[in-house]
């Protein structure tokens, strides 16, 4: 663990002739939710599954047979939150003297900047490392390996995903050129 900021570190913060203390950061937009499917949850797992649509009505003339679709169970998919965080140690005469008497509560808003960057940072990821199961995240603290794989098993890009229905050809109206599946768990970062 770093050692905790203290007042050599932020000495301005303490020294009386310096009237404004500005942060030098960022605040990025959320852009993933654009891009994603994106929902907040309080469970640690979760499983889904789904099912197809109908693929599209048919002309019939008077007294012909109607034309029937049956809709097919999708593959299901569970889904586990992964705890990503980072902790801003300070002493305590950083805290007294600069940031509360300063009132500099909204350094606060760094902490929640980082955790913004880190969902920004996985998402152009698993976009840009779409024709793999893997990859190798790499953060300040290392390297994590992350699977990327949907309900099928299969990388999200590949053109030979398996449809819903057990069958083999992609572009049939069951399935979906990308499955919802390999985007969901962005919704749990």
């Amino acid at each position: 663990m770093a050692s905790p900021f203290n007042l050599g570190q932020f000495v301005d913060s303490t020294n009386l002739a310096i009237q404004k203390i500005v942060k030098k950061e960022a605040e990025p937009d959320l852009m993933l939710k654009k891009y994603y499917n994106f929902r907040t949850t309080e469970d640690l797992i979760e499983k889904d599954s789904s099912i197809s649509g109908l693929k599209e009505a048919e002309f019939t003339t008077e007294n012909a047979q109607v034309t029937e679709d049956v809709p097919v169970q999708g593959f299901d998919q569970s889904y586990t939150q992964q705890q990503v965080d980072i902790l801003l140690p300070m002493s305590y005469q950083v805290y007294k003297f600069g940031f509360k008497k300063r009132k500099l509560t909204n350094f606060v808003k760094q902490v929640l900047n980082a955790l913004n960057r880190k969902k920004e940072k996985l998402a152009a990821e698993r976009l840009t490392n779409g024709f793999g199961t893997t990859y190798s995240h790499q953060g300040i603290g290392g390297n994590t390996t992350i699977t990327i794989t949907g309900g099928d098993g299969l990388e999200p890009w590949i053109t030979t995903h398996t449809r819903e229905d057990g069958g083999s050809s992609m572009n049939n109206v069951v399935n979906k050129m990308v499955s919802p599946y390999h985007m969901r768990p962005l919704a749990y970062i």
